[in-house]
């Protein structure tokens, strides 16, 4: 089945403005990220009857390949092996936009893989390196657009109904040097901190754009994956999932629902079918004014900092 709402990006030169607007590797959005599964299929089908997904495809290698309701020809791969992530894939505008991205690794002597012809369905070239964390961090050409996803598209018909990927958060046992790494490496732009008692921050949100996040760390005592997110259109849209998956008994719900003070996101937090923590979320702020933007720095000892509406998260998720 092909994806009716697959837009391949316009073949435009990239030239970055001055400042350069869209960071050092050139960064627009999230792309997809691909998660590891015992069993894909299984794992797909899960997606499927409770997450909002359609699957669009099944290549010779047992990837699994789902669709949102957003522009994107997939969203999030299930991909046999061990987990929890295989990796996470960021679009920029055009091949232009690549070529300036591996001089910019070549230069910062990050060591990267340029893949020509891609085993991944309906794939453009790309570059892939590792973050310290161990993680694959994948630059490709996407579907880039001028507003966030959420706002170009109607709401969708069906509930739930993710729009796209958003953002994945990694666990890190180092956070000071990962802190240093997402600006220095990936060229994003922090956007805010919770930081614990003994001044260290516990997690940390960068962005590429105006999303108030495309990438966060979590301090943890082991590197992997803490969750990764799908937007949705709206407030009305994330309560109408959350009632549903809350009353879903093939559906663990972590934590919900909650307004980030840090983000000012309403979200809640669920387990996929391989274990791994899912957030669905919508209204993320937007940072419009880049002169006169301050990182916004929140006490872990302010409650609102996690939650305005007053619940604290459940162990283990900070």
């Amino acid at each position: 089945m092909e994806p009716w709402h697959l837009v391949e990006p316009a073949p435009e030169p990239w030239h970055p403005p001055a400042g350069g607007r869209y960071g050092r590797l050139g960064i627009r959005r999230g792309n997809y990220v691909a998660v590891c599964a015992p069993n894909p299929e299984e794992a797909a089908a899960f997606a499927v009857r409770h997450m909002g997904f359609h699957l669009v495809h099944v290549d010779d290698d047992n990837r699994h390949y789902l669709a949102g309701h957003g522009l994107d020809p997939y969203s999030l791969v299930y991909t046999e092996g061990e987990g929890p992530v295989d990796h996470i894939s960021y679009a920029v505008d055009d091949l232009g936009a690549l070529a300036m991205a591996e001089a910019t690794l070549t230069e910062a002597d990050v060591e990267f893989e340029r893949i020509d012809e891609s085993p991944l369905w309906r794939h453009r070239p790309a570059v892939r390196f590792r973050a310290p964390t161990g993680a694959t961090i994948e630059l490709t050409p996407g579907v880039t657009v001028d507003i966030p996803m959420a706002e170009l598209m109607p709401q969708p018909p069906t509930v739930p109904a993710p729009i796209a990927f958003d953002h994945a958060i990694l666990r890190t046992t180092d956070i000071g040097a990962m802190i240093e790494w997402a600006p220095k490496v990936l060229g994003l732009r922090e956007s805010g901190r919770i930081i614990a008692p003994d001044g260290i921050p516990i997690l940390a949100f960068f962005r590429c754009e105006t999303l108030f996040h495309c990438f966060g760390l979590a301090r943890s005592e082991y590197d992997g994956m803490h969750h990764y997110e799908f937007t949705l259109k709206n407030d009305r849209a994330l309560f109408a999932a959350f009632e549903i998956l809350s009353a879903d008994p093939e559906v663990e719900i972590v934590w919900a629902p909650v307004r980030h003070g840090c983000g000012q996101n309403i979200a809640f937090y669920f387990r996929d079918a391989v274990g791994n923590i899912v957030e669905f979320s919508a209204e993320e702020e937007l940072i419009l004014g880049e002169e006169t933007y301050e990182v916004q720095h929140w006490s872990v000892m302010n409650g609102r900092s996690t939650d305005e509406w007053g619940s604290h998260p459940p162990e283990g998720m900070t």
